[in-house]
């Protein structure tokens, strides 16, 4: 049987899907994997004002502050995939996306001033981290981190971890259908299906994939954009320039074995555009993505 079970968190919708025999043990599992991506937001959403990650933004700037162990290693992978993809991922881009308005969800312009004074305070650079004492300081005022592009891959993996000590013989977690983990696999399938939507048309279907014992993330620069003078600024801003990213790619899908990393590399490559993304993976074996350049239909498999 299938125990489906979902909870709102870190500003989206997670489902947790549990098969087995036994009603009873799938829900109980399936419930602490809940609690578990809750208490995961507990420590990594900025949505919330009493999270490890919010005091650590008001705090760091102007003393060491010391975290959560888990917090500490969330952000040293992170700070570690950020010196992978040369910058493309960066958890300290929040400055530029105040900068840019989307923050509030307005959109505007930048002047060139205000975007130089915004790239001052962006770049891993910026934050330091003493494994000794599991602290981690800012080097200036303004500085802000946000998990927004790993943390839900982090809380899917949880959830997952938590299913399988658990015993239970299949499952599939996702956070906002962006962020997706599964094991195991359902009778006759083989896996679990997952549909990746048309990013501009989401009733179609670009194709369907079976997963099994693999994590996938979807990035789209269509999801938030706004307009101005018929030219369109998106949302996936490249903390290397400041700017919106404009190239080929409309979406990125990428798989690998664990949610946190495809969560980050999936707006990686999107800002590393087609070159960076095939220069990535000839260095990471066991890493796939599926990308859709604009004005094509079909995506592409690339490994």
């Amino acid at each position: 049987m299938l125990i489906r079970l979902s909870t709102y968190a870190m500003g989206c919708d997670f489902e947790v899907y549990a098969f087995g025999e036994d009603r009873l043990s799938l829900r109980v599992a399936a419930e602490a994997a809940i609690a578990e991506i809750e208490r995961v937001e507990q420590l990594l959403s900025h949505y919330l004002p009493d999270s490890e990650v919010t005091y650590l933004n008001a705090h760091a700037a102007r003393e060491a502050v010391r975290v959560h162990p888990e917090v500490f290693a969330v952000l040293e992978r992170a700070l570690r995939l950020s010196e992978e993809t040369g910058g493309a991922f960066d958890i300290t881009v929040m400055p530029l996306v105040r900068c840019w308005g989307f923050f509030t969800g307005i959109g505007q312009i930048p002047g060139k001033q205000t975007l130089a004074q915004a790239m001052q305070l962006v770049g891993r650079t910026q934050v330091r981290m003493d494994a000794e004492h599991l602290s981690v300081s800012f080097l200036q005022e303004g500085v802000t981190i946000h998990l927004g592009a790993i943390g839900k891959g982090y809380a899917v993996d949880r959830a997952i971890e938590v299913l399988k000590e658990a015993g239970v013989p299949a499952a599939m977690v996702h956070g906002g259908h962006s962020s997706v983990r599964a094991y195991g696999e359902l009778p006759q399938s083989g896996g679990w299906q997952v549909n990746l939507p048309h990013p501009l048309y989401p009733e179609r279907s670009l194709v369907r994939l079976l997963l099994r014992d693999r994590a996938i993330s979807t990035s789209s620069i269509s999801e938030q954009y706004f307009e101005r003078d018929g030219r369109r600024y998106g949302h996936i801003l490249d903390p290397r320039t400041g700017l919106p990213v404009e190239n080929d790619l409309l979406m990125v899908s990428v798989l690998a074995a664990e949610a946190t990393e495809c969560d980050a590399l999936s707006t990686a490559f999107l800002v590393m555009g087609e070159e960076g993304m095939r220069d990535y993976l000839r260095r990471r074996p066991g890493v796939q993505a599926v990308l859709l350049r604009r004005d094509e239909a079909h995506v592409q498999w690339m490994e």
